[in-house]
């Protein structure tokens, strides 16, 4: 499971290829539109379908509230840092769908254009993503890459060739012909967060005894020993055998404030599944330090929070931005090191991503 750091956000690689999917989807509906169609119409059915893209991310971002309404209602950040997944996307492209068809009807542009449109750029971006993930993403599904990226480039091929194919119709029944296919072969895509692969490789089989200590992926982590808020003593070598998510945070943090409920939720579901979290608290950081056992009983937290008052392992860790976190392996061997703040879908991810 692949994941890239924009900022302080923290971005699943597979939705940055998405956008960039959309993006070339864009260009080549564009540059068709420009070709084929007159300039007012041209104009209306480009703006037709970007309107329909921003209701449809609007929609994505939105559908959060919806499922995940207690999270949203604890932490109403979520909505700026996450989504709503995998259902809130195929809402988004529902709702981007009935917006576009609802929209040509008052414009009187034909449906049978709008479907060619649709499908054009629908395709387009499935060939750019598949061909995209198959360079990118380090996963076992490259065949999957291959066949969909292949419908997908003769489909765009068949609606661009329009003048030697023949009849606008005969283009179509093609077009639907594949799309079946591909929707049946692109099921992983809309398949369940357990798919997620490994990001670290190199010490599988080898003895942990002589891993080497640090905070890079594929070191061991670096074990310490701090206070919980309730005063009890714990190591983090006490957790050997569990995989465990590292997070380091700080009440007045914004971010953090909005992953910590996501975080609770995972936990409970993760209960007797062999998985921790541990959220160690950069108290050095804080304004007032008493004030973290209160921001732990309003946020209702079950998990460990340790809190780090000399900020030796804010240091040890590279805990510069905030919030920061580690997943590791239950023989304690780092995995992955994510700056920013993970929904319930990522951690998931990432926790299922390792053995």
């Amino acid at each position: 499971m692949q994941v890239i750091q924009i900022g302080s956000f923290a971005i699943l690689l597979k939705w940055l290829l998405l956008g960039l999917s959309i993006l070339f989807g864009l260009i080549l509906i564009k540059l068709w539109l420009r070709k084929t169609q007159e300039n007012g119409i041209h104009k209306k059915i480009f703006d037709l379908l970007t309107n329909g893209l921003f209701i449809g991310f609007f929609i994505w971002k939105g559908s959060l509230l919806i499922l995940e309404p207690t999270l949203v209602v604890k932490s109403p950040l979520s909505l700026l840092y996450f989504t709503g997944g995998r259902i809130g996307l195929f809402w988004a492209i529902l709702g981007s769908i009935i917006f576009i068809f609802y929209r040509a009807r008052k414009l009187t542009i034909p449906h049978l254009f709008i479907l060619q449109s649709g499908f054009l750029f629908s395709f387009a971006v499935i060939s750019c993503y598949h061909i995209l993930a198959l360079l990118f993403l380090n996963d076992d599904n490259k065949m999957t890459h291959i066949i969909l990226a292949l419908f997908a480039v003769i489909i765009v091929f068949l609606s661009l060739s329009k003048q030697r194919i023949g009849s606008q119709k005969k283009i179509f029944s093609t077009i639907i012909l594949f799309s079946f296919l591909s929707i049946f072969l692109s099921f992983d895509f809309t398949s369940s967060p357990t798919e997620a692969k490994k990001t670290v490789q190199e010490n599988q089989g080898v003895d942990h005894k002589t891993v080497k200590i640090g905070v890079e992926e594929g070191k061991k982590a670096p074990n310490f020993q701090l206070q919980t808020v309730s005063g009890k003593e714990m190591k983090l070598s006490d957790l050997k055998g569990k995989k465990v998510i590292l997070n380091l945070w700080a009440t007045w943090c914004p971010p953090c404030k909005a992953e910590m409920p996501h975080m609770q939720e995972f936990y409970q579901e993760q209960e007797r599944k062999n998985v921790e979290i541990v959220a160690v608290n950069l108290t050095t950081a804080e304004k007032d330090p008493s004030g973290v056992e209160k921001f732990v009983k309003d946020y209702g937290l079950t998990f460990p929070v340790l809190l780090d008052s000399s900020g030796q392992i804010g240091d040890t860790y590279q805990a510069f931005t905030i919030p920061t976190s580690y997943i590791i392996d239950a023989n304690g061997i780092i995995h992955k090191k994510i700056v920013g703040p993970m929904d319930k879908e990522m951690m998931n991810e990432l926790i299922n991503s390792i053995d």
